[in-house]
């Protein structure tokens, strides 16, 4: 099984157990994301966007990430983690129509 080899020079391995897409119209300009949900040998999940948002406090991209034991468990962490991304830097009330292009970057799809 994947989880036991050992490989030279392989620190880690991890396998794609989950990729999902979510819409969010009401705050993506383009409407919708990916998440990639990672499984790591020792059993563990970890979720990504392809999405970065642009943080005010220094102006950096940054994308969401969430960990869990199950699928389930990362998926909800990662959105729960991007929500907040964006309640601190552009809360509604400030950006009723959500980001624009400006506030947002998408993962180079041969990264993702």
């Amino acid at each position: 099984m994947w989880k036991e080899l050992k490989l030279s020079n392989v620190q880690k391995i991890e396998k794609v157990s989950a990729e999902f897409v979510i819409w969010m119209h009401s705050i993506l300009p383009y409407g919708k994301m990916k998440i990639r949900v990672y499984e790591d040998q020792e059993g563990s999940f970890s979720g990504l966007t392809d999405l970065h948002v642009k943080r005010k406090f220094d102006g950096d991209f940054e994308a969401a990430v969430g960990f869990g034991k199950t699928i389930e468990e990362a998926l909800s962490e990662t959105i729960r983690n991007f929500n907040e991304i964006i309640e601190q830097d552009y809360p509604k009330d400030q950006y009723p129509n959500g980001l624009s292009e400006h506030h947002i970057e998408y993962t180079e799809p041969s990264d993702f």
